[in-house]
């Protein structure tokens, strides 16, 4: 799914199986969580950071990826990456 790029003014949201939704104007997470029950949105560096996903709030602006990605396989990404790293306080 690396071949997936931003581009000015489309916002691109890539699901499972590598589809791609494309919107001109900025929609929330909750609005895609809803459209995809079971789903999160996440940057596109889940598979290095398994534990960053997208605040349902948070809005998507144009020009920028998100994946779309089942709560199944984030939890076993989880589960391959072991213990998250701490945090700096």
């Amino acid at each position: 799914m690396g071949g997936v790029r931003g581009e000015k003014g489309i916002l691109k949201l890539v699901r499972p199986g590598g589809i791609v939704d494309q919107y001109n104007h900025p929609i929330t997470a909750a609005q895609v969580m809803e459209r995809y029950p079971r789903h999160c949105v996440t940057r596109p560096d889940i598979f290095e950071f398994p534990w960053i996903v997208v605040r349902p709030e948070s809005v998507l602006a144009p020009g920028r990826v998100f994946f779309v990605v089942p709560h199944h396989t984030i939890l076993r990404l989880l589960q391959s990456k072991g213990p998250r790293p701490p945090t700096e306080s």
